[in-house]
This record gives C-alpha cells, structure tokens and sequence, in this order.
C-alpha cells in the first residue's frame, strides 16, 4: 500500500517522462556530481576573484551610477557562474545522452538563472524591504513555473474560495491582487516622483500650488493603482459597498483629527496662507516657536528652528491658531530696539550715532532707511527707539538685533555717552536718637 505523498510523487514524475527508477539510477549521480562541481568550482572562482574586483570597483567612486550596477552584478557573482556551468552541462549531457538523463540539470539551471534575473532585476525597486518581498514572489512562481507545478497550484489556490455579494473570491484572486497592488503601487509612486521633480523645477508655479499639485497626483495615482489592481482579477466594486461604508464609519469616529488635518492641509495650500520657505512664529502647547517651513504633509508641517530641530505641527493647529507669517506676501520686516541714555548725554547726537549704527549694519536696508525717536523720559534715563528694516528674516531677526546693538555700544564708547543704570534716591524724613558707647 502507498502512502498519498508517495503516490503524488510518483503521479508528478510520470507527468515529468520519467519513472522513479531514473531518480536513482547512475545518471542521476553524474547529475548531482555535475551540480556539486559546478557549486564548488564557482564559489572558488569568486574567492579568487572578489578581491581584485572590489579593488577595481573602488576606482570607480566617482562614478556612482555605474558603480551601483557593477555592486549588483558583483554580489551575484556567484549564481551567475553557477547558471553558466549548469547550461553548459545540460547542453553537453542532452548532445551525448537522452534528455531524460540530464533532467535534473535542467532544472537546476533553469532555477539559479531565475534567481540571479531576478534578484538583479527587483534592484531597480530602492525600498529594500519591498524588493525582497518582490524578488521572493517573482521567484517562487517562477520556480512552480519550471518545475511544473504551476498549474496544479492555480487550482488548489482557486478550490478555496467564498462569496461575498455577487463575486468570488479565491485564495488564487487574493494572491494576483496584491501581486498587482503591489506592482500598481510601486508604478504609480515611481510616476509621481518623476512627475512631481518636473513639478517642483517649474519656476512658474507657486510653493504652495507645487505641493497642492504633487500631492493631488500622488493620492489619485494610489486611488488608480488600487481600482487597477482589483478589477483585474474580477472584484466588482459594488461588492464592497458594505466594507466602504463600514470603513467610513470608522473614519469619522476613530479617525477624526487624522482627517481634520489632511482636510486643514488642503486649505492651507489652497488659500496660501503658509508655504515652504516662509518664516512663521506660532503659539503651540510646548511654547512659541520661530523657524521656517520645510514641509506641508498630509498630516503635519515641519518647521524647522533656530536650534536645527524640526518640530511637526499638526495643520489643524494653524487653522485654529493665530500665526505670524513674516513673509506671507512681503519679506521686509521692521525692527524695534529700545536705547536709553543718561540725561546728561546730547541726546541729538547720540540719536545720530543710533541711526549711523544701524546703517553701518550690512542686513539693514537703506530704504527705508533706520529712524531713531525719542520715546519718552524714564526714571533713570532719556529713552529712545530705534526702528530699522530688513528683508530677509529667514536669515534670524534677533541676530541682527545683536549686531546693531554691539555697533551702537561701540560708538557710545568712542563718544564717552552713558548708558545708565536704574538710580535711587533715598530720602530720611525722621531719625531715632541713637546711643553709642564705647565698649570698655
């Protein structure tokens, strides 16, 4: 009596031209020698050999395009040997023997030139993890393909299967789909990004309209891809009424800020109220924060600070918040800094020196040019302002503000003007009568 997986085995070989006795026989010896032979042989070739060529690949550093090709075929250096001696080996076999008794070889080979195909060819996808994910599908249905068990494995994946409204869904549908969601997806992210660089190279087109446009393309690019995917294999679309309405359901319960800040990031595209490159100063829960947009996402926007740290600002924040935009629709902005001098200094001339030290800073525009007023008579001093303009606050206000006060100290020392302190005077309206003695 035969076990069943004895009995599959044997019905896969007969469906192969074969009988069991050839996989024992002395061909299949001179085949496995073939195969050990052309594994050791190969693997001390690329010993010999992998030190010389990585030495040649590094002259190369400049040239990083064909350098990148040359790592990839170098790293599969070895099933690339592998399949040139196995090819060779079946040719010589099938020319001196019957193609039954080099079989083995055959698939052998059929195998390591599929691996090394596609393991160069799934390098064109960056995303490491995807590309493994793509090289181990491609491969696997090549490998059924060769050894003929494709078909076979179509119908057991197809057997298992349920309906859901009016379609069919099988264990085979759900396979083909997210082989070509995943292709579909990795298409349209591909087209996006090369869309989205001539995009962003048009000088013409605004920021914010830039990131409106990519982002826009992206989604119904993904949108497309997906739609593509599942028609393919056969599934109406009006079968998933009830899960779409079902994941809507949840979108508006348990996905309400995530929604609230992609629909606030639209907006914020769409009315231009902020966009990369602007400086903006914003009130958040951790405090204000100064810094430059980078990026407006779907979610979040990236400012980044002064410090060099970017902090994530959820958009929903600049649609509830006040925000000041220092360069919304005009880059110059106009600085205020107080300077209080002594009453005993010649206050026209110390405004001169306030005025000539701004001027003599190289962010201060001349026109308008700085103005310096008299604010009022404080406590201890003559209390001045000094107002000024620049136009690129991307590059730091309180900077600036640094370099017109350390001018202006300069030239108040030259001239010997005062820069006061808070002074008291201290008044006694009565006195207690006070005994001294002298200690004995």
């Amino acid at each position: 009596m035969k076990l069943p997986v004895i009995a599959e085995i044997g019905a896969f070989v007969s469906s192969l031209g074969l009988t069991v006795d050839d996989l024992w026989g002395r061909w299949t010896l001179v085949q496995l020698a073939i195969l050990l032979a052309a594994f050791l042989f190969a693997r001390l070739i690329v010993a010999r050999t992998d030190e010389p060529i990585k030495n040649r690949l590094r002259k190369l550093e400049g040239q990083r395009a064909l350098l990148r090709v040359l790592l990839i075929f170098h790293r599969r250096f070895l099933w690339f040997l592998i399949s040139i001696q196995l090819w060779i080996g079946y040719l010589v076999l099938r020319s001196i023997t019957w193609p039954s008794h080099s079989y083995m070889i055959k698939i052998m080979a059929g195998l390591a030139t599929a691996w090394f195909v596609i393991s160069v060819v799934s390098r064109i996808i960056k995303n490491r993890f995807l590309s493994r994910i793509v090289a181990t599908i491609a491969w696997a249905v090549t490998a059924l393909y060769i050894l003929g068990l494709l078909p076979r494995t179509q119908g057991v994946l197809d057997s298992a299967s349920f309906t859901l409204g009016e379609a069919r869904i099988s264990a085979l549908s759900i396979l083909k789909s997210g082989a070509l969601l995943v292709i579909f997806l990795w298409l349209a992210m591909l087209f996006s990004t090369f869309i989205g660089n001539q995009i962003s190279r048009n000088e013409d087109i605004s920021p914010s309209v830039k990131v409106l446009l990519q982002k826009t393309l992206r989604f119904a690019l993904l949108a497309f891809a997906v739609m593509i995917s599942l028609s393919v294999v056969g599934i109406d679309f009006t079968a998933l009424a009830v899960f779409s309405g079902a994941v809507g359901i949840g979108i508006g319960l348990g996905l309400q800020k995530i929604v609230s800040n992609f629909i606030s990031g639209i907006i914020l595209l769409l009315d231009k109220s902020i966009k990369p490159g602007d400086v903006i100063e914003i009130d958040t829960v951790s405090g204000s924060t100064y810094g430059w947009v980078q990026t407006l996402g779907a979610r979040y926007t990236a400012v980044r600070t002064r410090d060099g740290t970017e902090t994530l600002i959820p958009n929903e924040t600049f649609i509830d918040s006040p925000v000041t935009n220092w360069t919304h629709t005009n880059k110059a902005v106009r600085r205020k800094l107080p300077v209080g001098v002594s009453y005993d200094t010649d206050v026209e001339r110390a405004i001169e020196l306030c005025i000539e030290a701004a001027a003599a800073t190289s962010r201060v525009l001349k026109v308008p040019g700085p103005v310096c007023l008299v604010r009022g008579f404080g406590d201890s001093s003559v209390d001045l302002e000094l107002r000024f303009w620049i136009n690129d606050p991307e590059g730091g206000v309180a900077n600036v503000s640094s370099l017109v006060y350390l001018e202006i100290w300069r030239r108040f020392q030259a001239e010997n003007i005062e820069i006061p302190f808070p002074q008291r005077d201290l008044n006694i309206r009565s006195s207690v009568p006070f005994e001294f003695k002298k200690p004995k």
